[in-house]
């Protein structure tokens, strides 16, 4: 039985060339579910992929009139389809784990398909030659056909010779490309719902819809985004209002702990600082995003919505302003299209929608995009009217204008883990809030300059933070540690509305802020408090893709706790001892009754819906 089995083996340098693709990417799913979370069914369905991939493009091979074909050919022609496609391959892990890394999401088509043209862009701001890396890419391309070519001989020999052996050796390929196929197939239609997220392949070819209808939990589950009945927020009967200009600027990947405006050291907001210091700027400490990722980030700063409550699409600010006859503009920097949807769960109650796909000539995630459509406006309009503005300075794939490279060197590269140094990172990054803090100022300038500033309610915050080197983390994404969910929120209330200190404050109270400064009723169903108004909440929900949790003052401290979604793990933090993140006091006795207060307020909020 053993001999039968082995003499229908294929020959050895074929199973090699199946051992070095498997092993790759055993490698890059293995780093990848480490890092950031996967499914043993994603990881078994990727090789799948693999295998059955290697089999149809050997099958060709395999054929009477293919081996008819000189050696040299079919030498050739293997080199060709194999190291091009095994390129390919190297640089969709390449990407997919660049993905991972900036926003804790896979690397998917779409985006591919933005930023094609966009390539000397983009590998300008990371400091990288345009015809050097090229050259670079064509380069690898060459050698790893080369490779194939070199191989090539032994392959195609060995191939032909194991099937001249047989006496049906076609059939044998044919039902092994088949048999693979099926099984293929059989494993796609009765696992698809536990893998669809986990197999890059599969998440990278989905388009926006089909990755909000099968996000993991938390990741809003889409299921009718044009239900217009789903978003209706508009109260019963009639209620008057007191209309003025209401602008949000979200500033992506932005944390307050580095402004200036919120103490830090290094002079990069000396706009927001001096109306600060001229007390115009009403700064709110101790500010939480809901979670770590622009998705969840921006719809519930829009919805009031903590991750938790994100399982349908949520109606926003601009659905119930509509209800006050409010003329809503989103004016955003950076492609939202194609960045898994964030568009489509807008919802159509949007007057003048514009983002950075729209300008088929500029780089996406260009911030003088936004100045320009604002500059183009009439903001004395007969109507009421919100801005949503959205900006990507400080981002790492914001274009950085050379007028504001302060900090250096600030395109500074460590080849080995793809990206910058950590220096070289911050220094971008402290550049991005200084380009970031001149954009606001512009914005203020054309809204004064029109005559509209001093009746506007201004709220300036951040989708999420930013890693910059802490515990080795660079980017955002990933457990909600402080330095990706603390946040500015900076207020101008051209009113003089009074905004009393609160101990904790979340994304969520920016949406009902806007509502009471116009004197509308804030939908029942909403999780935020303005703040306007008094409270005494003593906790705010973070989240992530891995992990839910609390941040709460309990008897005169600050802590944070996290559950693991999928194995239970606990991890409680003193926020208020030094290097608070690195000592997890979930383990120690004398903290059981935080842990069990902690943990019921989590399970609570995370079954409440």
């Amino acid at each position: 039985m053993k001999t039968i089995f082995l003499k229908y083996l294929p020959p050895k340098p074929v199973i090699w060339l199946f051992v070095v693709w498997i092993m790759q990417a055993v490698l890059f799913l293995g780093y990848i579910t480490r890092q950031y979370g996967g499914s043993l069914l994603g990881f078994l369905m990727h090789l799948a992929l693999v295998f059955s991939l290697l089999v149809v493009c050997l099958t060709p091979f395999t054929f009477t009139k293919a081996q008819a074909v000189s050696l040299v050919v079919r030498r050739g022609i293997l080199a060709l389809v194999m190291g091009s496609l095994h390129s390919l391959m190297l640089g969709f892990y390449t990407l997919d784990l660049l993905g991972h890394r900036s926003w804790s999401g896979p690397f998917t088509l779409e985006l591919l398909r933005v930023y094609a043209g966009q390539i000397k862009v983009l590998l300008d701001l990371y400091g990288l030659p345009f015809f050097r890396t090229v050259t670079v890419v064509v380069t690898g391309w060459f050698l790893m056909v080369s490779t194939y070519y070199i191989v090539g001989r032994s392959l195609v020999i060995s191939l032909d010779s194991h099937l001249l052996r047989r006496k049906q050796p076609h059939f044998m390929w044919r039902s092994m490309a088949i048999g693979s196929l099926a099984l293929l197939l059989c494993l796609y239609a009765l696992t698809r719902p536990a893998w669809v997220f986990t197999e890059p392949l599969h998440a990278a070819a989905m388009n926006s819809h089909g990755f909000l209808r099968q996000a993991p939990q938390g990741l809003f589950m889409s299921k009718n985004l044009n239900d217009s009945k789903q978003r209706s927020q508009c109260p019963s009967g009639s209620q008057k209002i007191n209309p003025r200009l209401l602008v949000l600027i979200v500033v992506d990947a932005l944390r307050s702990d580095l402004m200036e405006v919120y103490g830090a050291p290094e002079e990069n907001t000396p706009f927001l600082s001096g109306l600060h210091r001229q007390g115009k700027l009403r700064r709110i400490d101790n500010a939480y995003s809901i979670c770590t990722t622009s998705f969840c980030g921006i719809i519930g700063t829009l919805s009031s919505k903590y991750w938790h409550q994100l399982n349908e699409p949520p109606a926003n600010l601009a659905d119930v302003l509509k209800c006050y006859g409010y003329e809503t503009r989103f004016l955003l920097s950076g492609d939202h299209e194609n960045f898994f949807g964030i568009r489509d769960v807008f919802g159509k109650n949007i007057d003048l929608y514009r983002d950075g796909s729209f300008a088929s000539s500029e780089y996406v995630n260009d911030d003088r995009l936004v100045l320009k459509w604002i500059g183009e406006q009439d903001w004395k309009s007969e109507r009421a009217v919100f801005l949503y503005a959205h900006l990507m300075s400080v981002h790492s794939i914001g274009l950085r204008d050379p007028r504001f490279r302060k900090w250096l060197p600030d395109k500074e590269r460590d080849y080995l883990k793809l990206s910058r140094t950590p220096r070289s990172y911050r220094n971008n990054y402290h550049n991005g809030i200084l380009q970031a803090d001149h954009t606001i100022e512009q914005i203020f300038q054309i809204l004064n300059g029109q005559g509209v500033l001093d009746e506007a309610l201004v709220v300036i915050t951040a989708d999420h933070g930013e890693h910059l080197g802490e515990g080795g983390r660079f980017g955002h994404g990933g457990k909600p540690w402080e330095q990706v969910v603390r946040i500015p929120v900076l207020i101008y209330d051209g009113q003089g509305a009074d905004y009393p200190e609160r101990a904790l404050v979340s994304q969520v109270d920016i949406a009902p802020t806007f509502l009471h400064a116009i004197g509308a009723p804030i939908p029942a169903d909403w999780s935020g408090i303005a703040l306007q108004v008094p409270s005494s909440r003593d906790s705010v929900y973070v989240a992530a893709y891995e992990s839910s949790g609390v941040v709460a003052d309990r008897a005169g401290r600050r802590y944070k706790y996290l559950q693991n979604r999928k194995n239970g793990d606990e991890e409680l933090f003193d926020l208020t001892a030094p290097n608070a993140e690195s000592v997890n006091l979930a383990t120690k006795l004398e903290n059981e009754a935080v842990i069990c207060l902690l943990r019921e307020m989590n399970v609570a909020a995370n079954h409440s819906n």
